[in-house]
């Protein structure tokens, strides 16, 4: 109309696209999660960084800084997840960059509440669905928490799948795997001249009359030498084979809970209470037969034995 006043239209500012780096840290060689995650949310619109294989925690924090990503995704199924986090954040810490971390993979129910306690925004097991991972990330890139925070498709994963995982052994991770030798200090020399590395503990271990040594590598597992000091059993084992490989430690909570459930299913065991293991934790043993030959201990962590004295 004459004389009118028009105005024209504020044009539209598009909201800039979420960044996301995706990393998959650690030794395992498996990205094929990472992979579907990433897809899944550049298909919802997001820029995606993706590191690649067994990058290092320096480096994803740099990349993270370097790129101006909104969140960090990891996808960890080693087992290290709660070092790997803890040193993510001090990485990202010293860079003074207060990027939100969600994590993927294979996480026990257990260690979830330790993983956001580091400040992880939220965690997702195998069955997540990818839509609920993507709102997640959304979430999280505004400052808010995802809808059922710890982990869409958690239950699933940790127990209701037939209710094999609860009927088992919940192993966290593999602990340790031991070879029994005659002469320790000479063993120590030899690993560590061929690994490269200094050996990380010693101790004689009283209830199990047994030195002890432990080399201790990324993703929590150890390597460990046992040599008989007044035990009758290693000493025979090493009479009949000389220095070999001896056994297998798997990671567990609640020790002495699991022995009754394993001797009530008819598990052979050695032992059916724990008894004080190396560096303070509670172990015990599965006789052969129950694991197919090979020789099983039980490890509890000094720090999961939630203060009973007889673990310390």
């Amino acid at each position: 109309m004459p004389g009118a006043t028009h105005r024209s239209a504020a044009p539209e500012v598009a909201s800039p696209r979420l960044r996301v780096l995706v990393a998959k840290p650690g030794l395992d060689g498996h990205d094929r999660g990472a992979r579907v995650i990433a897809a899944a949310l550049r298909d919802a619109g997001m820029e995606v960084v993706y590191t690649g294989l067994r990058a290092s925690v320096p480096a994803i924090a740099a990349a993270a800084v370097q790129e101006d990503v909104d969140v960090i995704g990891l996808s960890i199924l080693s087992g290290a997840h709660e070092s790997i986090c803890r040193r993510l954040r001090e990485e990202l810490d010293r860079r003074e960059a207060r990027i939100p971390i969600v994590v993927g993979g294979i996480i026990p129910a257990a260690d979830r509440e330790k993983l956001e306690q580091l400040g992880v925004a939220a965690v997702f097991g195998p069955e997540s669905p990818l839509g609920a991972v993507v709102e997640a990330v959304r979430a999280v890139a505004a400052g808010g928490k995802p809808k059922g925070s710890s982990t869409p498709g958690a239950a699933s994963e940790a127990g209701t799948k037939t209710g094999r995982a609860q009927a088992g052994i919940p192993a966290t991770r593999l602990d340790h795997t031991a070879i029994c030798v005659r002469d320790i200090e000479a063993s120590i020399a030899l690993i560590e001249e061929l690994l490269g590395q200094k050996v990380a503990h010693k101790e004689f271990v009283p209830a199990q009359k047994v030195h002890a040594a432990f080399f201790d590598f990324p993703n929590g597992a150890s390597l460990e030498l046992v040599a008989p000091q007044g035990n009758e059993g290693l000493e025979k084992f090493l009479q009949k084979r000389g220095d070999a490989l001896h056994h297998l430690a798997l990671r567990v909570r609640d020790l002495d809970a699991l022995l009754e459930r394993l001797a009530a299913r008819g598990v052979p065991l050695i032992d059916k209470v724990s008894r004080p293991g190396a560096r303070g934790h509670k172990v015990a043993f599965l006789h052969p037969k129950a694991f197919g030959g090979t020789l099983l201990e039980l490890v509890e962590a000094k720090e999961d034995s939630h203060g009973d004295p007889s673990a310390r």
